[in-house]
């Protein structure tokens, strides 16, 4: 009896073979498209080419998703905002100038690592106006959101301001991070963290 119920317990947990044809569906469809996001652009990547680069048709496209959009959103979701959050609380720990530049060339290497879905985001926000999801003033409160305590060190008007201060560091690294990435901004990597820890570490104040 008790070794029929655990068989029983392990079908029920066990995924049936549909759920895991639609879940393999699914990222068939995901990676395809964001290669394609990736060597097309979003925008010039249409559902039919997407579709037709697993053999599926746009029905089954709409069975997993309502749009190009949300492909792009779940992959940030995977992808950008765990690795961008634990930047961010390890931010806040930190005590020390060397810990700061330290830091700031782990999030250079965050945007050399991710350059191309960081890429594709920004096109599809530009894209998809009306998409809130990914828009920048939403990300940069969840990164803000990170650093609660930097932020408890200040009050009332004061702490609006101590999170603005972050907000916009945050926003100048990272236009500044994906021009120099792709080649736009041409400086040395130490010339880039020089200026940037002396802009931080001025900014946040609290970097002894």
């Amino acid at each position: 009896m008790g070794g029929e119920s655990r068989t029983a317990s392990r079908d029920r947990q066990r995924p049936s073979i549909r759920a895991r044809q639609k879940e393999q569906t699914r990222r068939l469809l995901a990676d395809a498209a964001l290669a394609l996001f990736a060597d097309k652009g979003y925008a010039a990547t249409t559902i039919d080419d997407i579709t037709s680069a697993v053999g599926a048709s746009r029905a089954t496209f709409y069975l997993h998703y309502d749009g190009k959009i949300r492909i792009v959103a779940e992959a940030y979701e995977s992808v950008i905002m765990p690795e961008t959050a634990a930047y961010y609380h390890r931010l806040d720990a930190i005590h020390g100038a060397t810990e700061l530049r330290a830091w700031l060339d782990d999030a250079l290497g965050f945007f050399e690592r991710h350059r191309l879905l960081l890429r594709v985001a920004e096109e599809a926000v530009s894209a998809e106006p009306g998409f809130d999801q990914l828009a920048p003033a939403r990300l940069l409160d969840r990164c803000a959101e990170c650093m609660p305590r930097h932020l408890d060190r200040w009050e009332g008007a004061d702490r609006e301001s101590a999170r603005l201060r972050i907000e916009l560091l945050i926003l100048q690294l990272s236009s500044f991070a994906r021009l120099w990435v792709e080649g736009h901004w041409p400086v040395s990597r130490e010339l880039a963290l020089d200026v940037l820890h002396d802009l931080w570490s001025h900014a946040l104040r609290d970097v002894r």
